[in-house]
């Protein structure tokens, strides 16, 4: 059996692919260039469409759930499963934030921590879609979707998944979140924050 060390190495450099390059790549574009400058499926959506906005999407969550499936292959019947396990998780969303491969400037993570929740605690992440679409639709801001859908998951998971790996590891990655958005909480406040409405 490989060491956990080793499964959370492999997860970070999963994580670690950027999906919005390798996208956007064939169209001539870097979505780092253009928009909003971010590795994430929002910024592609705006500069492609919501088809390929909506490929980035899936492709940022699968990095976090394919080496969180790998791990409970792997660990499922190890005392600390829970956490080698949720781990994995927070070791591919680490390497989204921090990619190897793009000097460690990457995206805000936001997808790939929605890849985490859903296999660590699947009715937290219906909750969270459900919410992210209310607050989108009547704000037109997904930061404010993306923010506030990242504070409340810890608590969701804290009632309908009692697991103390699973709620500490979601709690650090909502922090970590929230410090991503931080260019964007400045313009929600200057109040010159771009709205999906008037990017779509």
């Amino acid at each position: 059996m490989p060491s956990p060390y080793f499964i959370f190495l492999v997860a970070y450099l999963v994580g670690s692919i950027p999906t919005a390059l390798l996208v956007a790549r064939p169209f001539g574009l870097d979505p780092r260039q253009h928009g909003s400058r971010n590795l994430g499926a929002t910024n592609v959506a705006r500069l492609l469409g919501k088809k390929w906005g909506l490929v980035t999407l899936l492709g940022d969550m699968g990095k976090g759930i394919i080496p969180m499936l790998l791990a409970k292959h792997l660990f499922s019947s190890e005392p600390q499963a829970a956490w080698l396990v949720a781990g994995a998780g927070f070791f591919a969303f680490l390497g989204h934030l921090f990619p190897l491969y793009l000097g460690f400037r990457g995206g805000k993570g936001v997808a790939t921590a929605a890849g985490v929740f859903l296999v660590l605690c699947p009715l937290a992440i219906v909750i969270d879609i459900l919410v992210f679409i209310l607050v989108v639709r009547f704000t037109g801001y997904v930061s404010v979707g993306s923010l506030l859908v990242a504070a409340l998951t810890p608590l969701l998971v804290r009632i309908f998944c009692p697991e103390p790996a699973y709620f500490w590891v979601c709690l650090a990655m909502a922090i970590l979140i929230w410090i991503r958005h931080q260019a964007n909480i400045r313009r929600l406040l200057r109040g010159e924050e771009k709205t999906w409405k008037k990017n779509a």
